[in-house]
């Protein structure tokens, strides 16, 4: 027993150990084509700075409380349309999957708006709210409802029907039944649609502050690239990246967190 428990505990250490080295090894070939580029590759440091300019700029915008107010009103926006998209899209999920005629006529829809290329109306969304933080809230949420409702729909409907049985057995009312039976078995669904949800928040958000904004990390990415500021461009988009991953984690971690 004990063997056995090493030996899985290797295992798993090994397992480890390798995706850090393969991680290890994509940084290592990013870092040697960078510096290809940068020498014998001849690129222009107009469209590829040098690292060290690159590290340079990275520690002026971290040190610069303007960019940090940039950074809050991004993760604002984030999570703003998140929340909205998760209210909206769960809120109609679960109502429309009440009516199989209404769930039938819904799915095919939401599938649809899922697919779209949403970014042709964001110029709508400026037009109709502004360049502040309403139109980068209102997008971000609308590209996340349609993952979320559909998920959400699917999930409740794709419920064993025994469990359905069981419930009735039991005298259990409509809501009770949707509630206590077909939340829980729709859980995982559900979850994956929130998750892939949030996602899509982060990349409409970034993508609008880039389209059309007056705050946030897009931009300031996309005012340092029009200045030719090209290793503040890469610095900002750096501290962006990062951030966007914190919050994918927290994110992460507070939906697995719902799961167990």
């Amino acid at each position: 027993m004990t063997d056995t428990i090493a030996r899985s505990g290797w295992r798993v250490h090994k397992r480890r150990a390798t995706i850090w080295a393969l991680r290890a090894g994509l940084a290592v070939v990013v870092i040697g084509a960078w510096l290809y580029a940068n020498t014998i590759g001849g690129v222009s440091p107009l469209i590829l700075p040098s690292i060290p300019a690159v590290i340079e700029a990275f520690v002026g915008v971290v040190v610069d409380p303007e960019i940090w107010m940039q950074a809050g009103v991004t993760v604002f926006e984030m999570l703003a349309g998140f929340a909205l998209a998760a209210v909206t899209g769960l809120s109609a999920g679960f109502l429309l999957s009440r009516s199989s005629v209404f769930a039938r006529a819904a799915e095919p829809l939401l599938a649809w708006g899922y697919m779209f290329p949403l970014a042709l109306l964001y110029p709508l969304f400026l037009l109709w709210v502004g360049v502040g933080v309403e139109s980068k809230i209102l997008y971000a949420a609308l590209g996340a409802f349609f993952p979320i409702a559909f998920n959400t729909i699917r999930g409740l409907r794709s419920v064993d029907k025994k469990y359905l049985e069981v419930g009735r057995a039991y005298a259990a009312s409509r809501l009770q039944i949707d509630l206590n039976i077909k939340l829980g078995a729709a859980r995982p669904l559900i979850l994956a649609g929130l998750r892939i949800g949030s996602s899509i928040v982060t990349i409409y958000v970034v993508l609008a502050e880039l389209l059309g904004s007056n705050q946030g990390l897009g931009h300031e990415i996309e005012r340092a690239s029009s200045r030719l500021q090209i290793p503040d461009s890469y610095a900002t988009v750096t501290l962006l990246i990062l951030v966007t991953v914190v919050l994918q984690r927290i994110m992460e971690r507070f939906l697995r967190a719902k799961h167990e």
